[in-house]
């Protein structure tokens, strides 16, 4: 796997083109997708440590972006304060302890229970939590998330599955994940960067990325706006159910 993104050909750079092109496509209509659709595909040119590096502008831009543009950042992470901060914590200690846990069995647990909730999901359940439960639960969901997100970039697993409990509009839905992707992520690209995956050619890479991302993005957005909130739900449980079988996969292959 190539390592410097100097030594990639430019059917290599094509490939990394069309996975920025593709996640951020996903990213506009359902709010989520980019790392789970970009960073298997450039995978396939690039070392998996580097492709998450690669995603580091485009992420960061994405979820600011969608953060930004779907409602007020500040006001929700103070609202959500109690999810958000046990996110932060627990994705530094992920970035930590990535090399001395077991991921692969954890993977496939997680990746289950998502698939699960996934197709209850298409088959049309949608729990509903009260909303005493629902705070309760939050400093829970969002150490749990933190970790997982510290050791593999995925976020969605676990806050996708909660969030869609708590059923927002779907711009309000939308908005909350670009927030807590956007602050639940800073510790893995921070500790790429000290790592030394993320030197001048690789940020160069990734703000190249950004500029595909954010186009692919808004093309996305347009086409969430024309569609009804049951089939953007549909959607959802759609892209969960792919996260979930996506991480068995990683685990077992």
């Amino acid at each position: 796997m190539v390592l410097d993104p100097s030594d990639l050909s430019l059917l290599d750079l094509a490939t990394i083109a069309f996975a920025f092109a593709l996640g951020g496509l996903s990213k506009g209509v359902t709010g989520l997708g980019l790392p789970m659709i970009a960073v298997p595909i450039i995978s396939t040119v690039l070392d998996p440590r580097a492709a998450i590096a690669a995603m580091m502008i485009p992420n960061m831009g994405a979820n600011l972006l969608q953060a930004h543009r779907t409602g007020d950042i500040l006001t929700s992470t103070v609202t959500y304060r109690h999810l958000i901060v046990p996110l932060l914590l627990g994705s530094v200690v992920g970035v930590l302890v990535i090399t001395s846990v077991r991921i692969d069995l954890a993977a496939i647990i997680l990746g289950g229970l998502v698939s699960v909730f996934a197709v209850s999901t298409l088959a049309g359940w949608r729990p509903v939590l009260p909303t005493g439960v629902d705070r309760r639960l939050r400093p829970v969901v969002g150490l749990v998330s933190g970790l997982i997100g510290g050791m593999s970039s995925f976020l969605a697993p676990t806050l996708v599955p909660y969030l869609m409990t708590l059923k927002l509009e779907k711009t309000a839905f939308v908005h909350m994940m670009g927030v807590v992707f956007l602050i639940g992520q800073m510790p893995l690209f921070a500790g790429l960067a000290i790592k030394g995956f993320a030197p001048p050619a690789m940020l160069l890479l990734s703000a190249a990325g950004w500029v595909v991302v954010g186009l692919s993005m808004h093309v996305g957005g347009r086409l969430r706006d024309r569609i009804p909130q049951h089939r953007f739900m549909t959607l959802i449980g759609a892209m969960l159910l792919l996260i979930g079988l996506n991480m068995i996969r990683r685990a077992v292959f």
